[in-house]
């Protein structure tokens, strides 16, 4: 979010790191059931730089796996 749409990031991501390693009941009871703020994880670690890189990982991959899907069956 940061690389791609900045201004949707909320003030105090810095500081709002949450761990909230077991999630047994995740699917039966979703997320707010371990934590009131919808933060699991630590977006401290958080950059533009790690997501544009990500979201270039990201689109390669799915470049490559997309130019096999295209390749006609013989």
């Amino acid at each position: 979010m940061l690389h791609a749409a900045p201004s949707l990031v909320r003030d105090g991501y810095e500081t709002a790191d949450h761990r909230a390693d077991e999630r047994p009941d995740l699917l039966l009871r979703g997320l707010r059931a371990y934590t009131s703020t919808g933060v699991v994880g630590q977006p401290s670690l958080a950059s533009a730089q790690k997501g544009a890189a990500l979201l270039d990982a990201f689109e390669s991959q799915f470049t490559r796996r997309l130019d096999e899907l295209r390749k006609p069956i013989p």
